[in-house]
């Protein structure tokens, strides 16, 4: 007669091993069943499911598909709100580059940064740039045409360069237009040439003396009167 094998006296533990782990599992989700659903429900349920059960709940997350949904649902907000932001400024980058330029080489007292309805307009006081009655450029001051050259060339924006005089040219018919577009056309040739810029950009007109900043009462008045002014054109919204 064959003998029956013997029982392992320690059988009964491993059933209460399996029991003990499913009373576990069970228990965890009780607990995530029972938690209020919040908007952070997803990352809450993904906490709890560390340590035992770890498997069964990610894998009931992922089935569900609520993870999924909400991460999608939050980039569509940050998309949606990246959309609204308004676009960077390049004119006002130009301008505070200007300003930091300005400041380093003491210009302040020969050049104004203007906001306008067109744009940002750069305004030069001419004698610093030509000898009067001339339109050759001072080599002097070349390092500031270089400077709004740089900055002309980072950008798509249109520009026009218009010259201006003084009342002493009014007496002599159109001498003082022939000037101050000859002036502004000397600059804008420069600035187009120092960064090889694309001519169809520029425009270059020039006033005389019919469009003083003051009364031509005195020799200061005069002198800021006479001046070059770069206008860098704002880009419409949507352009």
């Amino acid at each position: 007669m064959e003998e029956e094998p013997k029982k392992d006296p320690n059988e009964w533990a491993l059933a209460y091993g399996d029991m003990i782990t499913l009373l576990m599992t069970f228990f965890v989700l009780i607990i995530a069943m029972s938690s209020p659903k919040t908007d952070d429900e997803p990352e809450l349920i993904m906490k709890k499911s560390t340590g035992t059960g770890e498997n069964l709940m990610v894998a009931t997350l992922k089935e569900s598909g609520i993870f999924k949904d909400k991460v999608k649902s939050k980039s569509k907000t940050e998309i949606d709100e990246d959309d609204l932001l308004p676009p960077i400024n390049d004119l006002e980058l130009i301008r505070e580059d200007m300003i930091v330029f300005m400041t380093e080489n003491e210009l302040f007292n020969v050049i104004d940064l203007l906001k306008t309805e067109e744009g940002f307009t750069i305004r030069i006081m001419a004698d610093i740039l030509f000898d009067s009655g001339d339109i050759s450029l001072k080599v002097e001051y070349l390092y500031l045409l270089d400077k709004i050259a740089e900055l002309l060339g980072v950008i798509p924006n249109n520009v026009r360069i218009e010259g201006h005089t003084d009342d002493r040219y009014s007496d002599d018919g159109n001498t003082g237009n022939t000037l101050s577009i000859a002036r502004a056309s000397r600059v804008c040739d420069y600035i187009i040439g120092e960064e090889m810029l694309l001519s169809s950009r520029f425009g270059v007109t020039g006033h005389g003396w019919n469009r003083p900043l003051f009364p031509n009462t005195n020799e200061h008045n005069r002198t800021l009167n006479r001046r070059v002014e770069v206008i860098i054109k704002e880009i419409p919204r949507g352009v």
